[in-house]
């Protein structure tokens, strides 16, 4: 049985959650609602679009033409951002990265469980997760102004250093002359996500989140360009015998 100050309580949560409020708070600021919409869906298709890489595994029961770097990267950057986000108290971001430690974790054991040679890669993904989970324990024992300091400098770091990715992604596509190691979704979703990011970091006013989103926004966007260079898929020989024409000999 609830006591007076209980039910008061749930009285006044059930005044916030009713539609007419929330629907008056979402269009207070219209303009900045709308963008945080748009932003959510594009931060969680972007965060699902590996499902693609996934089925292609499946089909192919094997993982092994797909470089495990941005999916580890991405794993960790969202780790690290999802403890930033916890120091700021914005629970929009710990709501997103929350889901994407989530989804990305699964998409590095998919590609485990469909790699030929797993342990090499499990080797990787457990020293990975440890050293930031090592990391996390460090910084607990920070106060906590200087706590937000090193998490939003490993955070931003994190991810300028995972940026780094696309010219090595780029200089494999230029010898290659293909770009069939990564999909071609994730790449164009953060690209846009990225734009969005760096808008979102503008509005709140974080130094950390518009310096590590802009130099991802250009990198990812030289990235997206080998998409409209090289072809996506190798020509199977059976595909080049077809397409070449039969040398007939004339006498």
């Amino acid at each position: 049985m609830l006591v007076d100050g209980q039910w008061a309580d749930k009285v006044q949560w059930m005044d916030i959650l009713s539609p007419s409020t929330l629907f008056s708070f979402y269009t207070a600021n219209l303009t900045w609602s709308l963008f945080l919409t748009s932003t959510a869906i594009h931060a969680v298709l972007l965060i699902t679009s590996p499902v693609q890489a996934v089925y292609k595994w499946y089909r192919r029961q094997s993982s092994d033409s797909d470089t495990a770097i941005p999916y580890l990267c991405a794993a960790i950057g969202s780790l690290l951002w999802l403890r930033y986000s916890i120091f700021i108290h914005d629970i929009k971001l710990v709501l997103l990265q929350s889901y994407a430690v989530f989804m990305q974790t699964f998409f590095l054991f998919a590609m485990l469980f469909y790699r030929s040679k797993k342990r090499r890669l499990l080797r990787i993904i457990m020293a990975a997760f440890g050293a930031s989970f090592c990391l996390f324990l460090l910084i607990a024992q920070l106060p906590e102004s200087i706590g937000v300091q090193v998490s939003g400098v490993c955070a931003s770091g994190a991810q300028i250093a995972g940026s780094f990715v696309c010219p090595y992604l780029i200089y494999k596509a230029f010898t290659t002359k293909v770009i069939d190691f990564i999909p071609f979704a994730p790449v164009a979703f953060t690209w846009v996500m990225e734009l969005h990011a760096i808008i979102y970091s503008i509005g709140i006013n974080d130094f950390y989140l518009l310096l590590a989103n802009s130099i991802f926004f250009c990198m990812d966007g030289c990235l997206l360009a080998m998409f409209f260079i090289f072809p996506t898929e190798r020509k199977g020989p059976s595909n080049e015998n077809y397409s070449k024409p039969a040398k007939v000999n004339v006498l």
